[in-house]
């Protein structure tokens, strides 16, 4: 089908005289306002969704709302212990991740967290947001409303629903919306000559966060099509809650759901699509809930390497002290049994030797360089910066020639890149000339 004949067909959609279940009436029927068939088609699809009708300026739009009582299970987590630890970390969390708001967020609607079902994956003014999924903790529950477009001509009705709600929030978080969810929104209300609710306020995205605290954890088991170390949201709620989705639509699946129901104005299909959307926010809420209780914890009660570095590299990144967080990761790792633990170790080490070194703690820093070096599976880019972090300690600071020739010597052979291996040998040259020259010890060994 050509693109004309496509935006023909879907404007006939929602031109008047067209019922529910698609048939053209003829007379003052095919007349009628299309609000009037929009709210035919909205009392129709807030049926077959469980749902209700909100009436905007702009006319209808379908909102679903449900409520998750603090005994609901999502896998081995309990919600109510979920929506504690978002009360307590909120503020801490929105300040650590995405800086402090602005203005002083409503109590008991500090974040909202907020996921998309859109018509494709490309973004631009050609994608639309016909699902907004808005979550927040109300008292010990989780709240989850949704708001459900019937049709493109009423695309004003489903921003003017949503705007309340993010207007409302202290901040937003989302699981890679910084990237897609929040610029499609911008876009859709920019489009229509609106101003976006979502700008000036802090912006928590999840997915930065799960990468360095649970890519690649262990218990994670890739979904079919996904690389083993994804970071998927299905697959971090497995890894770190237990919890399987059973009968889950695809992803790729949603959009074709959704012009079905324009087609057909038939919504029972979309109910999937709710229940996938409701559980992507659940998981959300739930993982931004175990980043507010490590935040909030002392590195000595976290018992987890991974969890202890990633901790770490998020309070470095912001200027916060790391050093204890970075410490305990490596001790964790090095009573591990877990061969994975032993890259954390790696990675913790070489964090400390840099903290170190950027303290001018240079005998500290070549402790943890050394160790370093003794790690079997040391990753050779690590170990080559390790090795030459000695040679230089050794040659300038210890100013001893005979272990910081053997520590260039060690780097020949870890694959240095072209430009590396030009400094290495003028390296061993100049030690070679102040070995001879035997104004510096021969070792301190």
């Amino acid at each position: 089908m050509h693109g004309s004949q496509l935006g023909s067909r879907l404007r006939d959609i929602l031109r008047p005289g067209r019922g529910a279940g698609g048939e053209r009436p003829s007379g003052e029927a095919a007349r009628a306002d299309p609000r009037e068939i929009g709210g035919t088609l909205a009392s129709a699809a807030a049926s077959a969704l469980g749902g209700d009708i909100v009436e905007t300026d702009a006319g209808p739009c379908v909102h679903v709302g449900c409520t998750y009582a603090p005994d609901y299970r999502h896998g081995r987590l309990r919600l109510g212990d979920c929506v504690a630890d978002l009360q307590a970390g909120a503020s801490r969390l929105t300040w650590l991740v995405g800086g402090a708001p602005e203005k002083p967020a409503h109590a008991d609607a500090a974040l909202l967290f907020v996921d998309l079902e859109t018509t494709g994956l490309a973004g631009g003014a050609g994608t639309y947001a016909f699902l907004v999924g808005c979550a927040s903790s109300d008292g010990e529950t989780l709240r989850v409303d949704q708001y459900f477009m019937l049709g493109h001509a009423l695309e004003r009705a489903l921003l003017a629903a949503v705007r309340e709600p993010i207007a409302a929030s202290g901040a937003l978080v989302t699981y890679n919306g910084k990237s897609f969810d929040v610029p499609v929104l911008e876009t859709r209300f920019l489009y229509h000559r609106q101003t976006p609710p979502c700008g000036g306020r802090p912006h928590v995205d999840l997915l930065h966060a799960a990468r360095r605290l649970w890519r690649g954890a262990r218990g994670v088991v890739a979904a079919p099509g996904t690389q083993g170390d994804s970071c998927a949201l299905t697959v971090m709620e497995q890894a770190l809650f237990g919890f399987r989705r059973h009968g889950d639509v695809p992803g790729f699946e949603i959009p074709g759901r959704f012009f079905a129901f324009l087609r057909s104005a038939d919504a029972r299909p979309l109910a999937p699509v709710l229940e996938h959307n409701r559980l992507d926010l659940i998981s959300l809420a739930a993982l931004t809930a175990r980043l507010a209780r490590l935040v909030g914890e002392s590195p000595d009660r976290v018992d987890d390497a991974r969890e202890c570095y990633g901790v770490g590299r998020l309070l470095e990144q912001r200027g916060e002290e790391s050093e204890a967080w970075f410490a305990r990761a490596a001790a964790l790792a090095d009573r591990s049994w877990h061969g994975e633990d032993e890259l954390v170790r790696v990675q913790a080490l070489r964090a400390l030797a840099l903290h170190c070194r950027r303290a001018a703690r240079y005998r500290e820093a070549a402790g943890y360089w050394e160790q370093i070096t003794s790690i079997r599976r040391c990753p050779p880019v690590i170990l080559r910066e390790a090795l030459e972090a000695l040679a230089i300690h050794h040659e300038h600071r210890s100013r001893d020639i005979d272990r910081a020739r053997r520590y260039a010597e060690r780097s020949r052979g870890v694959a240095p890149t072209e430009a590396g291996a030009s400094a290495l040998e003028h390296r061993l040259a100049r030690l070679h000339r102040k070995r001879g020259t035997g104004l510096f010890s021969q070792s301190s060994s």
